[in-house]
């Protein structure tokens, strides 16, 4: 007997014709063609070395060797269909859990959208968000608290696995009636010389890459230190002061606002970067989501 060709495939195809007692019935089952089905049977049968079916009156009836065959196979159908049902569970993520970490800067769009195309392709994923600065992330990731982390910046560990999933630049928020807002870009020098920025924490990831650029408002009397990004747009309005934030902040801010948005020249841009203990595999479903935060970040805001 040639054991590689009896495969799972003729398997099925014969308990389908034993089940139905004929070729047709066991195409219909198996949503194959009825040649299919019997070129399954005559292959079977010819690396057995056995006849497993007999033509009688026009109706095909099984051998005594088709009865053994059947009575060592028939659980073959029913294994499928639980295989089946167990793999259906895997890619819509029942029964599975997955907590994700995120910076403020990602969370007011990205995250959800995101989140939304993992969903719609794993409805019985349980999903745990948690918003956190990256070194609480990294923390995270290191005690086994989150499964997966997504940070901005400059941010560095060795000890973990990481991928690069987009890019971002630093822009100047201004009053319209600041006389920077006049211009289409603003030179990071200009910038510099500003006394009256609010400030980000120089100890962050985008706040070490702020930190040169508002040197002067930090060192100045009477500063105002936000150590959340997305409070800054709001501060900068209430106040009439400028301020240094990312593109993703900034892109939150409504064009008929009392805030203009410029970009610097030259450019200041930094990394986004997906974390996790170990390299995410395919069918993941933490590589599942870092795909969709890639999707996300690269599609064109809305409006």
């Amino acid at each position: 007997m040639d054991d590689r060709a009896v495969t799972l495939q003729r398997l099925q195809a014969f308990c389908a014709v034993y089940e139905h007692g004929s070729v047709t019935g066991a195409a219909k089952s198996m949503l194959v063609s009825q040649p299919t089905v019997s070129k399954h049977v005559r292959d079977l049968e010819a690396a057995l070395g056995v006849v497993l079916f007999a033509l009688e009156r026009g109706r095909i009836v099984p051998t005594s060797e088709a009865d053994l065959l059947y009575a060592e196979s028939r659980f073959i159908g029913e294994g499928m269909r639980r295989l089946r049902v167990t793999v259906q569970g895997l890619r819509s993520g029942a029964g599975r859990r997955l907590s994700v970490s995120c910076v403020g800067l990602l969370a007011q769009r990205h995250l959800p959208g995101a989140l939304a195309t993992l969903k719609s392709a794993a409805p019985g994923l349980s999903v745990d968000l948690t918003l956190r600065t990256a070194l609480e992330q990294l923390a995270a990731l290191r005690a086994g608290r989150t499964d997966l982390g997504f940070c901005a910046g400059r941010v560095e560990a060795a000890d973990l696995w990481r991928t690069r999933i987009g890019r971002g630049t630093l822009v100047l928020l201004l009053p319209r009636d600041h006389p920077l807002a006049e211009r289409d870009r603003v030179s990071t020098t200009d910038v510099s010389r500003l006394s009256d920025c609010i400030v980000v924490p120089g100890d962050r990831p985008i706040g070490e890459l702020m930190r040169p650029l508002i040197a002067a408002s930090e060192q100045a009397t009477g500063v105002v230190m936000s150590y959340s990004l997305e409070a800054v747009p709001p501060l900068s309005a209430s106040l009439g002061r400028p301020a240094v934030v990312d593109d993703f902040t900034a892109a939150r801010i409504p064009a008929d606002g009392n805030l203009v948005v410029r970009p610097l020249n030259p450019e200041i841009g930094f990394d986004v970067f997906a974390f996790s203990r170990r390299p995410p595999d395919g069918t993941d479903m933490a590589a599942r989501m870092i795909d969709a935060m890639r999707d996300a970040l690269t599609a064109p805001e809305p409006g």
